[in-house]
């Protein structure tokens, strides 16, 4: 098991990735893989079989490989200049020949986590289709890196009780215990309303984390959720948010809004560890 950087071969970015994804890993005591995920060339081709098209389609394959073997060069040459020395972590770069949402979705089953870029989060970016994938159609937990690099610090828990944010906490547990601090925020109006939900009150939870060892705290929240959550983890020094994504249906949450999307695209906020 390791933490995985999703990577894109754009150079900053996956530098921003691999450092976010080092500094988890060398919290809870784990390898790093940074994983670039390219399709096979052949399989990118259209073919057709009339004999006039035949040169065009070599050339398109032939193009397509030098672009992946400068996609991978630069992905490479970004985890290594991110990794660093990194001394007593086991570093790995891998390169799959798949889709990266296939690929994306086969690491979470069981990476330690699944870290992908900022800008996966916004749509028509290189890692977008693999980030809404893992979340939303194989249904796994992974971490979209902060808009500054992680540091290790306290981790607030968007806690409503539901699926997703006992998905979320519970697969990322190893770094909820390295973090030394949880903090529980809730609205309690939520609670109100979805009081007929199991474990929704925050005492259920606080218990549960005291059991696996995990110092925490519990500070109620009040208003816009994704606002009180933002404004919790600035005024805590907090570098990661662990929340259920997509309460609502994606389509719903995309048209009108919501808790996820507000976190997802805001200017100023840290990791997000989300699973729906």
């Amino acid at each position: 098991m390791s933490v995985v950087a999703m990577l894109q071969g754009t150079p900053e970015t996956d530098v921003e990735t691999t450092q976010s994804a080092l500094a988890m890993a060398k919290k809870i005591g784990t390898g790093l893989t940074g994983l670039c995920a390219l399709p096979d060339p052949q399989a990118a081709v259209m073919l057709v079989t009339t004999p006039e098209s035949t040169g065009l389609t070599a050339a398109a394959a032939t193009n397509i490989i030098e672009l992946q073997k400068e996609m991978l060069e630069k992905a490479e040459a970004a985890f290594r200049q991110g990794v660093g020395s990194a001394p007593g972590i086991d570093c790995v770069f891998l390169h799959q020949v798949a889709n990266a949402e296939a690929a994306a979705a086969s690491a979470a089953t069981l990476a330690d986590a699944i870290v992908f870029p900022r800008s996966a989060a916004r749509s028509g970016e290189p890692l977008s289709i693999a980030f809404d994938y893992v979340m939303m159609d194989a249904r796994l937990p992974l971490v979209l890196a902060g808009t500054t690099p992680y540091t290790p610090g306290p981790v607030i828990i968007g806690w409503d009780g539901s699926n997703g944010a006992a998905r979320a906490l519970r697969f990322h547990t190893p770094l909820l215990k390295a973090a030394g601090e949880v903090i529980i925020a809730q609205n309690r109006k939520d609670a109100e309303r979805d009081g007929a939900r199991p474990g929704i009150e925050p005492g259920s939870l606080e218990d549960w984390l005291k059991r696996k060892g995990i110092k925490t705290s519990v500070s109620p929240i009040e208003g816009e959720v994704s606002a009180a959550l933002l404004a919790l983890a600035k005024g805590s020094g907090a570098t990661m948010i662990v929340a259920g994504a997509y309460g609502h249906s994606r389509i719903g949450e995309r048209l009108f809004g919501g808790t996820s999307k507000r976190l997802l695209s805001a200017d100023e906020a840290p990791a997000l560890a989300l699973a729906r």
